[in-house]
């Protein structure tokens, strides 16, 4: 399941291309990784890349520890976060919910996700196989991309609140009482969605046609 990246191409999106190849560096290697590490993969220079992880900082789309290293990007943690995943036997955290099922559906990997629900505080423990939940029962609120649009951190605004619930009315009295706009999906259809927003992240991007348009996804 490790990932051993190649240098990638870029199209103009640089910050694109720092947090998805420091997403890729974390999970090969389960450690933190330096800026001048992102660098020397991505070939540019670490000035440039450092002010480019500064603005991802800010903006709650990597996570830096005391020294500056990238401790987590794209929801993708390798120190201790709001979410447990241990997938092919390696243990990560991730940021949010959605977070979990993008990742483990973009890689097709098998293993196990601990969460809780923010409704009730109990332990939920979701089990995937290739890829897809196969746990029954449990919803997944995700707020919507205007409010992703609107939120100055992804980090500290969006992701606490892309949650895992017991089912679909807890979801929606917490939603409601938190006054949050969002869908709550069923696991297989937000499998999917997460899963098509992941993808980019873990394969090795085509540069875009010159004049196409991209979409702005409100993932971690």
């Amino acid at each position: 399941m490790g990932v051993n990246a190649p240098t990638l191409m870029w199209d103009g999106d640089l910050a694109g291309v720092v947090r998805r190849q420091a997403f890729r560096q974390l999970l090969a290697t389960g450690n933190p990784v330096s800026g001048e590490d992102l660098a020397a993969a991505i070939g540019l220079s670490s000035d440039k890349v450092a002010r480019v992880l500064e603005e991802l900082n800010t903006a709650g789309r990597i996570r830096r520890d005391e020294t500056g290293r990238v401790i987590g990007s794209a929801g993708l943690s390798v120190v201790p976060e709001r979410h447990q995943i241990d997938m092919e036997g390696r243990r990560f955290w991730t940021w949010c919910a959605y977070d979990i099922l993008g990742i483990f559906g973009a890689l097709g990997a098998t293993g196990t996700a601990v969460s809780r629900s923010p409704a009730t505080a109990a332990s939920m423990t979701l089990r995937f196989r290739n890829g897809r939940p196969e746990t029954a029962g449990i919803v997944l609120f995700r707020p919507s991309d205007a409010y992703a649009a609107c939120c100055t951190s992804i980090y500290d605004e969006w992701c606490p609140n892309s949650n895992f619930f017991e089912d679909a009315e807890s979801a929606r009295v917490w939603s409601e009482s938190h006054d949050l706009e969002g869908r709550i999906l069923r696991l297989d259809v937000a499998s999917e969605l997460a899963t098509s927003d992941w993808l980019p992240v873990t394969r090795t991007p085509l540069r875009r046609s010159e004049g196409s348009g991209g979409r702005q996804e409100p993932m971690s």
